[in-house]
């Protein structure tokens, strides 16, 4: 029960606060099935699912590389934002989740969130299948919010995506950068990002 709850949106760490894209997507009248999945395919799985694994092995660098990939300074803050707030949970402790918790380290989400899995002993894969569930469903939560979406469609979106499993970190979704980068700007908005 540990592992759902920690891939859970209902995990305390702030991440309704979080559309990434998806508030500037709605607003632009975008297909939001479209835009998840291929969020979902570009980014989630060949991103942050892929930093997850390197993590486990080197979470310096990963965390660099994580935070430099995300273009936007909304982007960049809601990765870091959800890191360290898994940190402070403190479900479990080690040396670089210590360093997070004390400001030394970025604490990207996905390296956090593979360094916490490694300390519980979840492998790396399990972690990974876990953040791509969890950061999609999110993206869904907040189409549902929005009313872009209802909760059965987003339902079936989710059952429909199915977990691939790369080695090579290459997330690429400009369509994304360009929204939030544009939200940014926008005066009223429901989310942070």
């Amino acid at each position: 029960m540990f592992i759902f709850q920690l891939f859970d949106s209902s995990l305390p760490i702030g991440s309704f606060n979080f559309s990434n894209g998806i508030e500037e997507a709605f607003h632009r009248k975008l297909d939001m099935t479209s835009v998840i999945k291929t969020y979902y395919h570009e980014v989630i799985l060949r991103g942050d699912a892929v930093a997850v694994k390197m993590a486990f092995d080197d979470p310096t660098a990963t965390d660099e590389l994580v935070y430099a990939s995300k273009l936007t300074k909304e982007l960049k803050s809601s990765s870091v934002y959800l890191g360290r707030s898994l940190a402070n949970l403190d479900l479990c402790e080690n040396e670089y989740l210590k360093e997070v918790k004390e400001g030394r380290r970025l604490g990207t989400y996905p390296v956090v969130l593979a360094q916490t899995c490694k300390c519980l002993n979840i492998d790396k894969y399990t972690c990974s299948k876990g953040l791509a569930y969890s950061e999609v469903s999110q993206l869904i939560l907040s189409a549902v919010r929005l009313g872009a979406m209802d909760f059965k469609t987003g339902q079936r979106l989710l059952l429909g995506l199915e977990f691939e499993d790369h080695d090579d970190f290459e997330p690429s979704f400009p369509l994304i950068d360009i929204l939030s980068k544009a939200h940014e700007r926008r005066e009223v908005r429901v989310f942070e990002s």
